[in-house]
């Protein structure tokens, strides 16, 4: 005979709700671009009663101080040379001249009708 025992049904047991999947932050890559091009910039700019200075762009130190804005551009399109950084010109009224290409900076420093 076979088995008169009806299995009794199982209960189902209420969905347990799955956790909510921790999505990992995306990385910030923003901040990271913008320090890079701060690192990677050399700026020429005026100081009073010292003449043309070059330094690393949001720098204190000033790496070399020239009389003419024209000494200061040829000094600074070698140093980015070596180095491969861009380079920024800050005039006497404080607007900035922005070259990506160092040479270009030279060129037009050579050319140049403001007065050093």
């Amino acid at each position: 005979m076979a088995s008169a025992k009806k299995e009794a049904p199982k209960k189902e047991e209420p969905a347990k709700k799955a956790a909510p999947e921790k999505k990992e932050p995306a990385p910030k890559e923003a901040p990271a671009e913008e320090k890079k091009e701060v690192r990677d910039v050399h700026e020429v700019s005026f100081v009073a009663g010292k003449g043309w200075s070059v330094k690393r762009q949001n720098s204190a130190k000033v790496i070399k101080y020239f009389k003419t804005k024209l000494e200061a551009t040829e000094y600074v399109v070698k140093v980015a040379g070596n180095v491969g950084t861009h380079v920024v010109i800050k005039l006497k009224n404080g607007k900035y001249q922005k070259f990506e290409n160092a040479v270009r900076a030279l060129k037009y420093a050579q050319t140049s009708k403001e007065p050093d």
